[in-house]
């Protein structure tokens, strides 16, 4: 029987076959230890799987993944298991991705790159509520840094006392509280002009080889 939780979605348990699911497109984490992933088979063998994955229903009797791509790959590579269990939500692309990019960002194994990819995605989960924001760039990355980039140097001309034209004093007031909410109650708490300033660089300033290193290497770093 579904039931509602806390987060407004109704979803239910059940125990599905693997095969019956597909990827997440909103899936940030790109490598995977494979010796990290045998562990957890074995360790799924032994004790269970402690926490579900979740997905969200499809057509034809099929579900898309939410949540848990690495007990999937786990269960599929490295144990003989055929099903799994599941945490079955029902929610639309909006919820899909808010769940996705909030499981991603609580992951202690996620790098400093995947980690400020899926910040990027909750702030723009959460902004795109706004039609206004949605005509600021053409994907979440360019959105966010625009926006943030924006709202820092009129932020940086009011604290100088400088003059500010009157459309940006109108940006500033329409998006400067939405922007510190959503940053104030990120599942890990950020000061959005240190994102800005500090993360955001590692994927506008430098150069997309040096990123994927990081990434495959699991490099962490002090933002995130």
């Amino acid at each position: 029987m579904p039931i509602t939780d806390n987060k407004n979605y109704s979803f239910s348990f059940s125990t599905i076959d693997i095969n019956k699911i597909d990827p997440s497109p909103y899936q940030h984490r790109k490598y995977f230890d494979e010796e990290g992933l045998r562990e957890l088979g074995t360790s799924i063998l032994q004790d269970g799987l402690i926490e579900p994955i979740i997905v969200r229903p499809k057509k034809n009797g099929r579900f898309q993944l939410i949540a848990g791509e690495r007990r999937l790959r786990a269960i599929k590579d490295y144990t003989d298991m055929t099903s799994i269990q599941a945490k079955i939500a029902v929610v639309d692309d909006l919820q899909a991705r808010r769940i996705s990019n909030t499981e991603n960002i609580l992951r202690e194994d996620l790098s400093v790159i995947e980690s400020i990819e899926a910040t990027i995605g909750i702030i723009d989960v959460e902004m795109g509520e706004m039609p206004e924001y949605l005509t600021v760039g053409k994907t979440p990355l360019e959105r966010v840094h625009k926006l943030l980039s924006k709202l820092d140097s009129i932020r940086v001309s009011k604290d100088r006392g400088s003059m500010v034209s009157k459309e940006a004093d109108d940006l500033f007031h329409k998006f400067m509280e939405q922007v510190e909410l959503i940053f104030k109650n990120l599942p890990k708490p950020l000061q959005w002009r240190s994102f800005l300033n500090n993360d955001l660089i590692l994927l506008t300033d430098i150069p997309s080889i040096v990123q994927t290193a990081s990434v495959k290497h699991g490099l962490a770093g002090s933002g995130c």
